[in-house]
């Protein structure tokens, strides 16, 4: 009988993944974080104690290489992004004018969906295909139901077919081979 090394040796192995994981994060030393803003405004922002800070940086790109949005890229120019929003927010800026000051500094390639992108026609052609298909599934499941309460009507109208000669033959000959 052969048994699977996976159930026993998983633990192990999650312990040592983890162990590695946590020792190349303190490889690299100090984190850019503390350059780039103060310890308990990092505090703050990791606990997204600020409203509508997600939002704007989930619309605005990371100019050191353009392929992802600030919310999510991990480098020293995204982080103080971040923290420049959260900022400027807590000091009642608003959002509209915010993305605005970033627009003008780095032009409109930082937005992440551009003006003239497709992408709204595209949700609005999707929406109306499945508002249509919702609607033509409640009318198949409509008449499906309609179709099945008018056979169970109907199978309750017929009267039950009565009995002759043969039902009673068939009958009893089953009757005979039962007690075989």
């Amino acid at each position: 009988m052969t048994r699977s090394l996976l159930p026993r040796g998983l633990p192990a192995l999650t312990l040592l993944a983890s162990l590695s994981f946590s020792g190349a994060a303190f490889a690299h030393g100090p984190s850019p974080v503390g350059s780039v803003a103060p310890e308990d405004d990092y505090a703050e922002d990791i606990q997204g104690n600020v409203p509508g800070a997600s939002a704007i940086e989930g619309r605005l790109m990371a100019p050191c290489c353009w392929t992802q949005t600030i919310d999510i890229h991990d480098s020293p120019i995204a982080l103080s992004m971040r923290h420049e929003i959260r900022r400027r927010l807590r000091n009642g800026e608003a959002p509209e004018a915010i993305q605005a000051s970033f627009v003008d500094r780095y032009g409109s390639k930082i937005m992440a969906v551009q003006e003239s992108s497709q992408l709204k026609n595209v949700f609005i052609g999707l929406s109306v295909i499945m508002g249509g298909a919702g609607i033509a599934a409640a009318m198949m499941i409509g008449r499906w139901r309609k179709q099945s309460a008018s056979k169970d009507a109907a199978a309750k109208a017929t009267p039950e077919p009565t009995r002759d000669q043969w039902d009673e033959k068939l009958d009893a000959e089953l009757k005979e081979l039962d007690k075989e």
